[in-house]
């Protein structure tokens, strides 16, 4: 019950408590004043009719007496006057039987009252000739009485209502600076720490007021620097430390997100010959000037649309995403002649070589390291810093393959569904299981298993995904019905599917005649993904929470979306990149972005998960930061 009717309730008891005390004690007085009053009337009455009529008793049957005493009763105050003789007996006896028709008798039974009657003596001369007895009638004492308490009534009532209608004013004024904080509560365990501005007028609410304000501006500004530094660690994390250019995690991640998002290039492998030697001669000082020099080289090509990484030692590469041939041979054998130049100040007329790959949708990532290689080495049989392309787009299926491959999984229910990555909560002595990963296995026509990115990427250039999404969540919810499924799973869905209301109508649907928990289904979609459209991913998120399910972010690390964006995104868990609980050891950035990581999803209610983490070491590290999950 809300506090305004609480309030209501016990404002309205206590008045209810008072009124009544004020009306019996009132309606009493009144009563007993009415009875006091009756008796002071019908003794003045029967003592001035008894001195009226003293002159005519000396004749009993005198008709002056009956018609004086009509002429009193007849005003109707009275409900019997009598007169007897000196021997008792009756003379004149008159009766009022009339009732008070608009009095209601439930207040006569209440509060009956007794008749006065008053008795006056009548003498002529010396001697006394009768008496006379006159009773007032109670009628009319009732009606005063009950035109007393209607009229008491009506205007109790009337300040009761409109001290209630202050009242209720008054508590709105009060209430809303409670519902302003308690929106800003709400505010703040979702990651908006919001200010109130208009201070309530009340002393303690407006106490209470401050102290949220000041609590919404620490903790938000603890997040602010905690992401400036975060954002710090991971590009440290994510850049070669001599020649500050990005690393070989980074160059596989843009490698798979290019793949993943259907694009076409071309991939650079560069590698110094013999480094070694060079170090040899002139010393690591003039390889390290060597290797930064170099650097600059390739980040000149980055304004014509290319990225440069440094993979390993004398390795390094080049992205070309959604280029043609035409413009990439241009800017290599640019690149060629200011190779040549380098060479000629450090007095080594052949520096590198260049192996150049062309990748597309259907290229298979783990094919194409080796094929650079392969490239590499043919460009050494070609020249002084000479370059080979190779043009096969590494793929072992036709694009009519790959849709024959697609459509005859979705019609025949043909997905393989397995569940694994079990991560456990490490909190309490005994590991427990909070999550589980459904993953996909999809064959060929003659069983070989195909590269489940691969076979998304292709599917999302056939307009295909949002019917594969729906086929294999059918799969994985009866696999979970069956098997009777306590820990949730994560299923993953593309942005496809995400964006789609057709989708929406479905899984609420399918969902919904299912026996399954809802709160077992966690919806995941990767970070390279939804930051492409995160409005569409935060009201997907939005719905599935009003269908009881869960949301999880996958592969995330701050450089793909920044840790105060979350808090707007409604999601449940995030599961960190790989790389992050790699070699955490020999990584103190690592730690940290952890650490940091942990506390700012701690601040905003969201859970976090790490996978894959296999070395002792670094599950010890991973451990100690207290993740909600780890998986091995």
């Amino acid at each position: 019950m809300s506090l305004s009717k609480q309030l209501l309730i016990l404002i309205s008891f206590i008045f209810f408590m008072i009124f009544s005390v004020n009306f019996i004690l009132s309606i009493e007085n009144i009563k007993s004043y009415l009875e006091v009053e009756s008796e002071i009337h019908v003794q003045d009455t029967a003592t001035s009719l008894g001195l009226s009529l003293s002159p005519h008793m000396i004749d009993e049957q005198d008709p002056i007496i009956r018609t004086m005493m009509n002429a009193i009763f007849d005003m109707g105050y009275y409900k019997e006057i009598r007169l007897v003789d000196i021997d008792g007996k009756d003379l004149v006896t008159l009766i009022n039987t009339e009732k008070m028709d608009s009095v209601p008798n439930w207040l006569i039974s209440i509060m009956p009252m007794k008749p006065a009657t008053a008795v006056s003596e009548i003498s002529s001369g010396w001697n006394i000739t009768g008496t006379l007895y006159v009773t007032t009638n109670p009628g009319y004492g009732y009606l005063k009485l009950y035109e007393q308490a209607k009229t008491t009534l009506k205007f109790s009532l009337i300040i009761f209502l409109g001290a209630l209608i202050l009242l209720i004013i008054a508590l709105r004024f009060i209430l809303q600076s409670l519902k302003d904080i308690e929106k800003q509560a709400n505010e703040m365990s979702s990651g908006n720490f919001t200010i109130i501005k208009s201070l309530p007028w009340t002393l303690e609410v407006k106490s209470v007021a401050q102290s949220m304000n000041s609590m919404s501006d620490k903790i938000g500004n603890m997040i602010a620097r905690l992401n400036i530094k975060l954002e710090t660690l991971s590009e440290r994390l994510k850049r070669d430390p001599l020649t500050k250019l990005l690393n070989q995690i980074t160059f596989n991640t843009n490698l798979k997100q290019a793949l993943v998002a259907g694009q076409s290039g071309y991939s650079v492998f560069i590698k110094f010959d013999d480094l070694s030697l060079i170090a040899k001669d002139k010393g690591n000082k003039a390889v390290n000037k060597l290797l930064v020099d170099f650097a600059v080289l390739l980040q000149r090509t980055e304004q014509s649309g290319s990225i440069a990484y440094r993979l390993y030692g004398s390795e390094f590469a080049l992205l070309f995403a959604n280029c043609d041939k035409s413009t990439m041979t241009s800017l290599i054998e640019s690149l060629q002649k200011d190779i040549t130049k380098l060479g000629l100040k450090t007095g080594i007329n052949d520096l590198v070589h260049i192996g150049i790959v062309r990748f597309e949708r259907s290229s298979d990532f783990d094919k194409l390291s080796p094929a650079m290689l392969e490239a590499y080495e043919q460009a050494r049989n070609i020249g002084s810093n000479a370059f080979f392309i190779k043009e096969d787009t590494v793929s072992s299926m036709s694009d009519l393959d790959w849709k024959s491959a697609i459509n005859n999984t979705i019609n025949h229910n043909m997905p393989e569904i397995t569940l694994t990555s079990d991560a456990y909560n490490y909190a309490e002595k005994e590991p427990v299981k909070v999550m589980q990963e459904a993953f996909t296995i999809v064959k060929d026509s003659v069983g070989n298993t195909l590269s489940i990115g691969t076979f998304f990427s292709m599917a999302q250039g056939f307009g295909l995904e949002e019917e594969l999404d729906k086929c294999i969540i059918n799969k994985i919810i009866s696999l979970m019905e069956k098997s009777k499924q306590s820990v949730p799973v994560t299923i993953n869905l593309s942005m496809t599917a995400v964006s789609s209301a057709s989708f929406a109508s479905w899984l609420q649907e399918r969902i919904a005649s299912s026996p399954l928990k809802t709160k077992l289904l966690t919806f995941s979609v990767t970070a390279y993904s939804a930051q492409k459209d995160l409005a569409s991913f935060t009201s997907f998120n939005s719905f599935v929470k009003s269908l009881g399910a869960k949301t999880l972010l996958k592969r995330y690390s701050s450089d793909i979306i920044a840790i105060d964006l979350l808090k707007g995104l409604n999601i449940d868990y995030i599961r960190l990149a790989r790389d992050l609980t790699h070699d955490i050891e020999g990584n103190s950035t690592k730690s940290d972005l952890l650490n940091i990581m942990q506390e700012v999803a701690h601040l905003l209610d969201i859970k976090v998960i790490a996978e894959n983490v296999s070395e002792d070491r670094d599950f010890m590290l991973v451990k100690d930061a207290g993740l909600h999950g780890i998986g091995r």
